[in-house]
């Protein structure tokens, strides 16, 4: 009895509930279009009724058959399918249309026509050698042992490093006669870069001398 009386409740809340929505439209709307759409007004400019948003609807506004007219790096639209997988609407606090899911780029697309390489070519273009798509993170990395001295061949010094007032400066500051730029470990740890070996002794004689 207890199970059919409480059926019943369910059925009644949810005829309420649709009657309500009847009178209240915009209650059921999905939220505000992005800026870009925002003057379409018209749901069926994308949306077919019980079926949602096609491609077909999106390419009835944008065209892209002839790529010559785009970008080096958005010449991947020239697939024309597949359009929601990267552009949604009715996102949260006016967020852009546009949402850039990499795993649906074309895998002889470089990295580097769309972002800025921060190692300046140093490792060369094939940057999903160390980098993950969905991640930028380096998985699985692990720095070479303590002993090597060749750190020249990933790094890259500050441009203090490669300015001749400022590298005799640095080279004073450190007390040494001379060092060459490539050497990186004499005066560098490689678990922490901004600690100088021979500052940290230079600190650690004056601590312990006698005023």
């Amino acid at each position: 009895m207890r199970k059919k009386a409480l059926q019943v409740v369910l059925v009644a809340a949810v005829l309420l509930f649709s009657g309500w929505l009847f009178h209240h439209d915009k209650a059921a709307q999905p939220g505000a279009l992005s800026r870009s759409h925002a003057d379409l007004g018209d749901c069926s400019f994308c949306h077919d009724p019980w079926k949602g948003v096609s491609v077909q609807q999106c390419l009835e506004c944008h065209d892209f058959v002839d790529t010559s007219l785009l970008r080096r790096e958005m010449r991947f639209h020239e697939a024309r399918r597949r359009c929601m997988s990267c552009h949604k609407e009715h996102r949260l606090m006016e967020a852009g249309v546009s949402k850039m899911e990499h795993t649906l780029l074309n895998e002889k697309l470089l990295c580097t026509q769309c972002h800025f390489d921060p190692h300046e070519g140093l490792f060369g273009e094939s940057c999903r050698e160390c980098h993950r798509i969905r991640t930028w993170k380096v998985e699985g990395y692990r720095h070479p042992h303590a002993d090597r001295t060749d750190c020249h061949l990933c790094h890259k010094g500050p441009d203090s490093h490669y300015d001749a007032r400022f590298w005799k400066v640095i080279v004073e500051e450190m007390e040494m006669e001379s060092v060459d730029r490539k050497e990186c470990w004499q005066c560098h740890t490689i678990f922490h870069w901004s600690h100088l070996k021979q500052r940290k002794k230079l600190e650690a004689s004056s601590a312990v001398s006698p005023s």
